[in-house]
């Protein structure tokens, strides 16, 4: 037994004399769904608190991209189609079928518009190719609210990419010069 020992420590110092193990590390991004917020993991796709906000981009605050929500607004309401002669036939009993005794969904009827809302203030968001007044529904972490030209706005996170080091090694010769 000990034979075998002083024989284990004898070849791996040999071995430790002549070559020398390498470490690299890489960092791969995970999958875009993945992002990071003050260290925390998400997955944006479900995360019940990251919400999509529809909103126009109004140009850059130093390190925050200030976008204006956009708030659909119901202007009117459609008139109610009128009745056809299938209708007639269908409330009378002639073409009565199970599917015509099922509640029907209510149909909203209403024209609705959009119309600017108030400013939001968003973090790690990246704002470089934008264009003013360019629309878009990014998936958002509300995290606050701070003064903003003189009235509170909330501040949102985009997040960070996730990356994921990826650990590799080898050994490699010793130079001997």
């Amino acid at each position: 037994m000990k034979i075998i020992i002083l024989l284990l420590i004898a070849t791996s110092a040999f071995a430790q004399t002549n070559t020398v193990r390498v470490f690299t590390t890489n960092y791969v991004a995970a999958a875009s769904n993945l992002r990071e917020v003050d260290g925390q993991l998400y997955d944006v796709l479900r995360s019940q608190k990251w919400e999509s906000v529809r909103c126009k981009y109004q140009n850059q605050a130093d390190e925050l991209a200030v976008f204006r929500k956009i708030d659909r607004v119901k202007i009117g309401e459609r008139p109610a189609p009128k009745p056809t002669e299938t209708d007639n036939l269908n409330s009378s009993g002639l073409f009565q079928s199970a599917a015509a005794t099922l509640p029907s969904m209510p149909v909203d009827r209403g024209i609705y518009a959009d119309q600017d809302g108030e400013y939001i203030l968003l973090e790690n968001f990246p704002a470089a190719h934008l264009v003013t007044g360019q629309e878009l529904s990014p998936r958002l972490l509300r995290i606050g609210e701070t003064n903003f030209n003189g009235s509170i706005v909330a501040i949102y996170d985009c997040g960070q990419p996730h990356l994921v080091p990826v650990v590799t090694s080898k050994m490699v010769k010793k130079d001997t010069q």
